[in-house]
């Protein structure tokens, strides 16, 4: 809890920390959440707690959530960070035969590539006991619980043995800050076989935009890579937002990111 605590305060800053604090014990909703809420109030009502479109259509969610709440609306909608999804789709029709998840957070795409047998072996590391516990749980109420392995802080003895002898492995990354560090020479090495996507989070360390340049220099020697962001939102694709205003829609489909965020991916050269 108290890492959660700190990777929001560092993301949101103090002053939208604290308005948020004070407004979370007031009990009362201000502007954006209070959109969020009344678009997450009809998801609710149509579709419980379960995916409604896209490849992970018809799993279960957890009402129990660890990491973020608003995110479970698009993630019903089955477009939360859509094109990470489509990248993670992409490379298992290319031959890529496990998903390894670090930073997995509540289990989202761990537990959705395999409830959708879209990657026959899953493998999820994350670092906070309750979220490894919320895996689990979205596991079993999604009967994957078999292809699926939860393990604790990923390190390159664990990513070494979990992508031995796979012919290629999918990787997600998303450690807040930490991936400058954890993607080493040695570890970039390590992966050069497989694909990799990263969330980055330059302004969460030190001399961000230096660090960064140096993980995308180094990445460079072992793979093909690009940096991605999200580029559509289509609010209105969905026809249980008809009721609500331009804005109601936009914020719905927002993910509550601080920063306009990229992603790195890396393919094998």
């Amino acid at each position: 809890m108290i890492n959660k605590i700190y990777r929001v305060l560092k993301c949101d800053g103090f002053s939208l920390f604290l308005i948020k604090v004070i407004a979370r014990i007031l009990r009362v909703n201000i502007g954006v959440q209070a959109a969020k809420n009344k678009a997450w109030d009809i998801l609710l009502k149509k579709h419980s707690y379960s995916v409604a479109y896209g490849p992970f259509s018809g799993m279960k969610l957890n009402e129990n959530v660890w990491w973020s709440k608003n995110d479970r609306i698009t993630q019903t909608l089955g477009i939360y960070e859509d094109h990470v999804l489509k990248k993670i789709c992409l490379f298992a029709s290319q031959g890529a035969t496990k998903f390894i998840d670090v930073g997995a957070a509540d289990g989202y795409f761990a537990v959705g590539v395999a409830f959708s047998k879209i990657y026959p072996k899953v493998v999820a590391f994350e670092i906070e006991a309750e979220g490894q516990k919320r895996i689990l749980e979205n596991a079993k109420a999604n009967n994957c619980e078999d292809k699926l392995l939860v393990c604790g802080e990923a390190n390159i003895e664990l990513i070494a043995r979990e992508t031995k002898d796979i012919n290629t492995t999918t990787v997600l990354i998303d450690i807040e800050g930490a991936e400058y560090d954890f993607l080493g020479e040695q570890m970039l090495e390590t992966l050069s076989k497989s694909y990799v996507i990263c969330e980055l989070h330059p302004w969460m360390v030190e001399d961000g935009s230096r660090v960064q340049k140096s993980l995308l220099d180094r990445a460079k020697v072992f793979f093909n890579i690009e940096v991605i962001k999200r580029d559509s939102y289509n609010p209105n694709s969905f026809p249980e937002f008809d009721g609500l205003t331009d804005e109601e829609r936009l914020i719905a489909v927002g993910e509550d990111r601080s920063k306009n965020m990229q992603w790195l991916v890396c393919t094998p050269k």
